[in-house]
């Protein structure tokens, strides 16, 4: 009898052709394009209909700005032509919660862009947020092949797709790459920089940056575990940079509303009917939200439990709850669960230090394919 082929020979295939692809200088690039590729594909097929109603409408918006209601990029230009004048937006709406998000809107006075040329701005700065994505999972990995996988499955998924596939203006992808970019940078004065622009572009950064403070945090912790006992010498400036800037957004913040009456809106009725909302799909709710990625989550908190190190677990576990929490006070699950994207890198981190490389790379083989084969909904 005919021995039975291992469920893993297509990709023993695949990888051995990705490998002389890869070995080029420029493999990022090629890289990065092959996943975008192939992600792009599988969004297409299965969500066809919704990105060729999408990009209709927003050709529409580029010709007509303000003609298609629900699209933002038009009145992102209005704020940006005069940001610190009170608009009376109906409370709980997203123009409403625009009202202290200023970097882009600035950004598109600054630069002068109309709908197109911020849509395009949009694209570029995905492919740059990508590009940083890749330089950090490739330095946890240090595995190529692993890496072509984990993009894949990261551009399937809205944290990696959102900078072309959202055309309805919500600009993610900004805070995004400012993350990215503070998870990158540890000098000073860049995270300063990094994450006032991420802030003021959603608040929702704020909460997520969390993960990055852990990240700075990390040798603190370790050295408190391994010595019992806390040394306040260990904290870094970069972790005490965070904190002053989120300290400095809150006070520019308060400055802003009462020099120049900016205000957002909160109805009360309204949050009470979106939790309740939220609680009665919030399997559908999260599930849509990270895909095939979930597999990530549910591995990595398993080896933390089987190793029981439980500060890593509570730290770590912390930072998603309050992701989480997020996801359901606001109708935007997808978005909101999005922004803790940092949270794959220290799972990644995780996995990489105490699972075989071979079981790895079937998680994220299959992770990946969930991720392709699952269709997008947002916000």
């Amino acid at each position: 009898m005919k021995p039975l082929q291992s469920l893993a020979t297509p990709f023993n295939e695949l990888e051995s052709k990705l490998k002389p692809f890869f070995d080029n200088k420029f493999w990022k690039v090629r890289l990065l394009f092959l996943a975008l590729a192939i992600s792009t594909t599988t969004l297409l097929a299965f969500n066809f209909i919704l990105v060729d109603k999408g990009l209709r409408n927003l050709y529409q918006e580029m010709r007509h700005p303000g003609s298609i209601g629900g699209f933002f990029w038009d009145d992102i230009i209005k704020q940006g032509a005069d940001p610190f004048t009170p608009q009376d937006y109906e409370a709980g709406s997203h123009e409403a919660n625009q009202t202290f998000r200023i970097t882009i809107p600035l950004i598109a006075r600054v630069l002068h862009l109309n709908v197109a040329g911020l849509y395009v701005l949009h694209v570029l700065m995905g492919l740059l947020f990508l590009w940083f994505v890749i330089e950090v999972v490739y330095g946890i990995l240090k595995d190529k092949i692993l890496t072509f996988y984990f993009i894949t499955g990261f551009t399937a998924i809205y944290a990696g797709a959102n900078f072309y596939i959202n055309f309805l203006g919500h600009c993610d992808i900004f805070p995004f790459c400012f993350m990215i970019l503070m998870w990158y940078y540890r000098n000073p004065l860049l995270i300063l920089l990094f994450s006032q622009l991420a802030f003021w572009c959603d608040e929702r950064a704020i909460i997520n940056s969390t993960y990055i403070g852990l990240l700075y945090l990390m040798p603190l912790v370790q050295n408190w575990i391994k010595q019992g006992k806390l040394n306040l010498k260990l904290i870094p400036l970069s972790a005490i940079v965070l904190v002053i800037s989120a300290g400095l957004y809150i006070v520019v913040r308060s400055w802003l509303a009462s020099n120049y009456g900016l205000k957002v809106g909160h109805d009360n009725d309204l949050s009470r009917k979106t939790i309740t909302w939220s609680l009665s799909i919030i399997g559908d709710k999260f599930t849509r939200g990270l895909e095939g990625f979930w597999l990530l989550i549910f591995a990595g908190i398993t080896v933390l439990v089987l190793r029981r190190d439980w500060w890593m677990l509570v730290l770590l576990g912390g930072c998603m709850l309050a992701t989480g929490a997020i996801a359901i006070m606001v109708a935007d699950g997808t978005r909101s669960l999005s922004f803790g994207f940092c949270m794959f890198f220290f799972l990644l981190i995780i996995l990489k230090e105490h699972i075989a490389q071979k079981e790895l790379r079937y998680l994220l083989i299959v992770s990946t394919l969930l991720s392709l084969m699952l269709p997008m909904s947002f916000p």
